[in-house]
């Protein structure tokens, strides 16, 4: 079986780009944090690392700077050791400032300084370095980065303190300048990275998804499945469209398996309904055939029971009549099923309808008495002329046949059956009626579908479906009519005349 192909093509949606932001978006923010990580810890390290450079050269400078104050002043002179630091403070030594201290009664008293600024008290780190005659340096952030070291002065008794103070605010402004640099290198290296990794996925992953996607769009649209994938991409991509066509052809030989399979078992079943049809063909004739025979001898013999009693009971013989009017129907159907095997044309003539009723009814009189229905023949509301169709009369009395025996096996136990003669909209009407339990819904949407029936085992269901088919045959319909209670069928056929005085509401 082919698959059907739909009524509009879908365009093939491309790959979504949002797994690509989302990849460089994320790669970017990772290396931005790692490059971020280690530039700060690179500086940290190499600051930690200048600034115990900046202190072993202060310490060095201090030590420097006591050696010579004590070398020229062995004895703590006051004067020499003024005088050898107004030398010394007179080299320009950068970043580097100092006060020097002497004791006087007992504690630290400001002896000179290399600014004016400087002159102030001597604090907590100059009275440790005195009384623990030790070399005392301590790192001070504000108000900005400076080592400072305060050393004793004299051997043995110290006879004063120099505080030496090494300014670190260079270092400080390198590593500012440094983490910016850091910092706007990681941010550039980060978008390269982010803008690389977006082009390889594209390119790596972005590519091959959309080429599979649309094959598999162009396979969901087209019987023949679409395209094969290319293989492209990376090896994984290429595995994948590998696997992909696989499937694909599997699916294209099941298909065509299915398809083969199906066209074999369509042919099994039309041989097997051809078979049937022979069958029912063969059946047919053979039944036709063998009740032929028994319904010409019946016929012979009504013929002589009306001769015998023609001449004692006038209703007798037209009873016989009768019986053979339905015995040479029977036998015309018989016949066409012999030559034909179908049922045979119309042969319309002027017919009067209320007539042929009337004899129908008086037929199935013994049917009528043994259900306990009560039955009448009336014409339709508003119409009292006779009413002629052009039909064949044999047809017609079976469709009506058919139409009574449902009405009796529907009927209960004194019901009434009303059949009504007249004329419709161009048309000549007759109206079978019953007062029966009705139909139900589900019986109603099968009226007319041959085998469908209410009486169980014992109805054929083709009652109606034959009935249409010969109303039909005459341009003519069999329809429900929809009442309230009961079943009411109406029967149409072509008028053979029209009279111009009455119409039918």
């Amino acid at each position: 079986m082919r698959r059907q192909q739909p009524n509009s093509r879908v365009a093939p949606q491309p790959f979504p780009s949002g797994l690509g932001v989302r990849l460089a978006a994320i790669t970017g923010l990772l290396v931005v944090v790692l490059v971020l990580g280690a530039t700060e810890i690179a500086l940290s390290w190499s600051e930690r690392s200048r600034l115990d450079d900046a202190r072993r050269e202060a310490t060095a400078v201090g030590n420097t700077l006591a050696s010579y104050l004590t070398r020229i002043a062995p004895a703590g002179d006051r004067d020499s050791l003024v005088a050898g630091f107004a030398r010394w403070a007179g080299h320009d030594v950068s970043n580097t400032e100092a006060t020097l201290y002497l004791v006087e009664g007992g504690r630290l008293v400001t002896a000179s300084a290399v600014d004016s600024s400087l002159l102030v008290s001597s604090g907590p780190l100059d009275s440790a370095a005195l009384a623990d005659r030790t070399t005392q340096v301590t790192f001070q952030a504000q108000p900005e980065p400076t080592w400072r070291i305060a050393l004793p002065l004299g051997a043995g008794a110290p006879f004063g303190v120099l505080d030496v103070r090494v300014s670190a605010q260079r270092l400080a402004d390198w590593a500012r300048v440094e983490r910016r640099r850091a910092y706007a290198l990681a941010l550039a290296s980060a978008l390269l990275v982010a803008l690389g990794v977006a082009w390889l996925i594209t390119r790596w992953v972005g590519r091959p998804l959309h080429q599979l996607g649309e094959v598999m769009v162009a396979a969901g649209q087209d019987a023949a499945w679409g395209p094969q994938a290319a293989e492209i991409g990376p090896a994984e991509f290429r595995l994948l469209a590998r696997r992909y066509n696989a499937l694909r052809g599997a699916l294209i030989r099941r298909e065509r398996e299915s398809e083969a399979r199906a066209s074999l078992l369509a042919l099994e079943e039309r041989a097997r309904s051809l078979d049937r049809l022979a069958a029912m063909a063969e059946t047919r004739a053979g039944f036709a055939h063998e009740v032929g025979t028994p319904l010409n001898t019946v016929r012979g013999h009504l013929q002589l029971l009306r001769a015998d009693i023609a001449d004692a009971s006038a209703p007798a013989v037209a009873r016989v009549d009768l019986l053979l009017d339905q015995v040479d129907r029977l036998t015309a159907i018989v016949r066409m099923g012999l030559e034909r095997s179908a049922w045979p044309p119309p042969q319309p003539e002027t017919v009067d309808l209320r007539a042929l009723a009337d004899r129908v009814l008086r037929f199935l009189e013994p049917s009528f008495a043994a259900a306990e229905v009560r039955v009448s023949l009336v014409p339709t509301t508003g119409w009292s002329n006779p009413v002629r169709a052009r039909c064949d009369p044999a047809m017609v009395e079976q469709i009506l046949l058919n139409l009574l025996k449902n009405a009796i096996e529907a009927t209960r136990p004194a019901g009434h059956v009303t059949v009504s003669v007249g004329a419709r909209d161009g048309k000549a009407e007759l109206l079978v009626a019953d007062d029966g339990p009705g139909l139900s819904s589900e019986m109603r949407a099968q009226l007319f579908s041959p085998f469908a029936t209410t009486k169980g085992r014992g109805g054929t269901g083709l009652g109606l479906a034959v009935s249409r088919r010969l109303a039909r045959a005459h341009d003519g319909e069999l329809e429900l009519v929809p009442t309230e209670n009961g079943v009411t069928w109406r029967l149409l056929l072509p008028l053979a005349d029209t009279p111009a005085a009455e119409t039918n509401p």
